[in-house]
């Protein structure tokens, strides 16, 4: 990972109050610890009936339940198509948008101009230029989530899945078979994860 995605994706950035909307959103990264432990934490449940199921990819649906892999890279990854083109996504739990990359944007067809850049991104290195986009249909491991508003952000290199997907489509995220560890970090995000944690290991 070289050393501006680190700063990108390490960030707890904030959107700031975006012409289009005004609104302000997060977006952070694999970096974050809250993020890469919700993620281990949400994808813990439910896992131990699913050890032992191979996947030919990082990530798949079993059971009705959204299956991920971790990657070489250590982070959760997942398959998607945004407007019929294929993407691989970063899972980013912390992140409240759907993010893009220029490049990957580009090849779905997705090209704001360069007035639609503002500064709307704060990192660790100081200011970081993102265009807002609109996402006509967005479908995750063949779910279909319909139409998304997505951020289009220079100089990242890997797509983040945001909460504003994530809601819409992931109830259960299946990894591995829950620790005590991963319980006590389920308690701390809500009594019902805890307690389907709890009922998992058993």
């Amino acid at each position: 990972m070289n050393r501006l995605l680190a700063l990108v994706l390490g960030m707890t950035a904030v959107l700031l109050m975006l012409a289009q909307g005004g609104g302000v959103f997060n977006l952070s990264g694999p970096e974050s610890g809250a993020t890469d432990a919700a993620a281990v934490t949400v994808a813990d449940l439910h896992a131990s009936r699913d050890q032992g199921a191979g996947s030919t990819r990082e990530s798949g649906v079993r059971g009705g339940s959204t299956v991920l892999d971790r990657g070489a890279d250590g982070q959760f990854h997942v398959y998607g198509r945004v407007d019929g083109g294929e993407v691989r996504f970063l899972v980013d739990t912390g992140a409240d948008m759907v993010a893009l990359t220029v490049e990957d944007a580009r090849r779905l067809g997705i090209d704001p101009p360069s007035s639609a850049y503002q500064p709307i991104l704060r990192t660790a290195s100081g200011q970081g230029y993102g265009a807002v986009v609109r996402i006509d249909r967005l479908a995750v491991d063949g779910r279909e989530i319909g139409g998304i508003e997505a951020v289009v952000v220079r100089d990242l290199s890997v797509n983040l899945l945001g909460q504003s997907a994530l809601k819409k489509t992931m109830q259960t995220i299946v990894i591995a078979r829950p620790s005590a560890e991963a319980i006590q970090k389920c308690t701390a995000i809500g009594p019902w994860i805890a307690s389907s944690a709890a009922a998992s290991s058993q």
